[in-house]
């Protein structure tokens, strides 16, 4: 049998098929890229006026709506090639600050930041996006954490920061995209930064990406996505022992609720 590849890509489409996805992906680069010019031009001056705009905190959190607007925006207009449906969400609206855990197929799933409760959450993701033109600047300017640069330290303190502002935080557990499939194991910095500073973990799914861009195809396919809301996690301390156990608690949780995941050769992740 052959070895897998680094991605264990299951797209079986047949030549056509291939093609006829080749030119949808076509369309919908230009489709992204003329929307994301009107919605720059048309949309974003709008969440600059207001009182206060002069002052760095006003225009970070007005940076940090405008992102998950288009992040919210872009996903309705790939609609039907993408058909969302969002689950519990309207029961967590209560619950600031805290902590936003997601399992990760896709490079498309940071879009999906737009339909987190609340208009203030400052993701903590690894270092690409903020290599891409333009979108650096909006990533900067919102005060996204880069988690790949900079001390540890440095990294806390910035998220307990965002904490007392009233700042929720999204991350990625995995550290990355889903390869095969399985889940992958996590890192520990979402679980300490939440027990250290006494807010919960909310657990949150997301399922159908993996034909996004993902695993199942590079490509962007026809795909429902179903992103699902849980009730917040709190740790039981704060030392090594209660983070890890908050860390299984959301581990256990992943592997009980995404189908994918429930698979019989999935493979148990270990904590980072």
């Amino acid at each position: 049998m052959a070895k897998p590849g680094r991605w264990e890509t299951v797209d079986r489409s047949s030549l056509p098929q291939r093609i006829l996805l080749l030119a949808l992906n076509v369309l919908l680069g230009a489709w992204f890229l003329v929307w994301t010019v009107v919605i720059l031009v048309v949309c974003l001056p709008f969440f600059f006026l207001r009182p206060g705009m002069g002052s760095g905190d006003a225009f970070r959190l007005s940076l940090r709506r405008f992102i998950q607007f288009y992040g919210r925006t872009i996903i309705r207009l790939f609609w039907p090639v993408l058909r969302l449906k969002v689950e519990n969400a309207s029961a967590l609206k209560p619950v600031q600050p805290c902590v936003y855990v997601l399992n990760h197929f896709s490079f498309i799933d940071v879009f999906f930041c737009g339909f987190l409760p609340g208009r203030q959450t400052v993701i903590a993701i690894r270092s690409w996006p903020f290599k891409i033109p333009v979108f650096t600047y909006f990533m900067r300017g919102a005060g996204y954490i880069d988690v790949e640069s900079g001390l540890s330290e440095d990294i806390l303190s910035r998220a307990a920061r965002a904490l007392r502002s009233g700042a929720c935080l999204l991350f990625f557990p995995e550290g990355h995209r889903s390869r095969n499939g399985r889940l992958q194991p996590f890192y520990k910095g979402a679980f300490r930064i939440a027990a250290l500073n006494g807010v919960p973990i909310v657990p949150v799914t997301i399922e159908g990406t993996e034909s996004l861009g993902g695993y199942r195809c590079r490509m962007l396919k026809p795909s429902r996505v179903r992103m699902r809301f849980f009730p917040p996690l709190q740790a039981e301390g704060s030392g090594p022992g209660a983070i890890l156990k908050l860390m299984r608690r959301v581990e256990t949780l992943y592997r009980k609720e995404v189908s994918l995941y429930g698979r019989p050769d999935a493979r148990p992740a270990s904590g980072k």
